[in-house]
């Protein structure tokens, strides 16, 4: 199954739809069934915690809806509350090649204000800045654990969907060049883990304005999917909607600058396009910062 978070026009409401070849059906009326939840309210995202309990009743309610063509709607984030962004670091056969291994780099992270939709585009907040596309499979969690075997990892997955990764180059920490509004871009829907026989040999291509800039396979991750679930519990707990980018080649990362287009597409997962566009621009922190000058006397 595919599912999407979606708007017919910038100011209506965010519906839930299932995509089927390129028509979307409207299945909101299946949020009826969430359960009620009051404070304090449950680690992750309640939709995806449930998500194996809606499933039937989701494929009803599309069978019914009429379908529309999904390039006429606007596609926002497929997980609405994600918990947390973790991201593998150094996760590619090149950085193994350059003598590093992502079992010793950890992970990095990303706060879950970054998350956004491909219409919702990358908003460079500080366009004098450079920041780096980083395309990447997304994995959704969408079960509970923690200290999970690789051997049961795909059982605490709800599904995959494309990354883009974004990434403020600079001295800062780079948990904080990736935690920008709209730097955690997901789409274009969630496919869930029964479409994807093979997570760990899908292909995919980053093109920015029709120019070939990352074209790689998730084949060569250093650790497979299995072996990020198992890293990542290995040192906490996983809730539903808590997302893990995979990593990617850095080799063929690159800049990008308002106005560009990325297009982003990956085996099984789909494609989307993505606009980048400039934010207000200022100095960079470090600006305006230099010592005084020593008072007179």
């Amino acid at each position: 199954m595919k599912i999407c978070r979606y708007q017919d026009t910038p100011d209506g409401p965010v519906k839930i739809g299932v995509v089927r070849g390129d028509q979307v059906h409207d299945v909101s009326a299946v949020a009826d069934m969430l359960p009620d939840v009051r404070w304090p309210y449950p680690e992750g995202d309640l939709f995806i915690a449930n998500l194996e309990r809606l499933r039937p009743v989701m494929e009803d309610l599309a069978d019914k809806a009429p379908g529309v063509p999904v390039e006429s709607v606007l596609l926002r984030k497929p997980v609405a509350n994600p918990g947390k962004f973790l991201c593998g670091a150094g996760n590619h056969k090149i950085v193994l090649d350059m003598g590093g291994h992502p079992r010793r780099m950890g992970l990095l992270f990303k706060m879950t204000n970054a998350a956004a939709g491909p219409a919702d585009g990358v908003t460079l907040r500080w366009p004098e800045r450079t920041t780096f596309h980083e395309m990447e499979i997304a994995i959704v969690i969408g079960k509970e654990g923690t200290e999970i075997p690789a051997s049961e990892a795909f059982d605490h997955i709800a599904g995959y969907c494309i990354g883009l990764d974004m990434t403020m180059q600079g001295s800062e920490f780079p948990s904080f060049g990736k935690s920008f509004d709209t730097y955690g871009v997901m789409g274009p829907w969630l496919t869930t883990r029964d479409e994807i026989a093979d997570p760990d040999n899908l292909a995919y291509c980053l093109k920015v304005n029709g120019e070939d800039r990352q074209v790689d396979s998730t084949a060569n991750l250093v650790l497979g999917i299995a072996d990020l679930v198992e890293h990542a519990a290995s040192v906490m707990t996983l809730h539903p909607g808590d997302v893990i980018f995979s990593g990617t080649p850095p080799r063929s990362t690159g800049p990008v600058v308002p106005g560009d287009v990325m297009h982003a597409a990956m085996d099984g997962l789909g494609e989307m396009t993505v606009k980048v566009s400039g934010g207000p621009g200022r100095k960079t922190p470090l600006e305006g910062m230099e010592p005084a000058e020593p008072a007179a006397g």
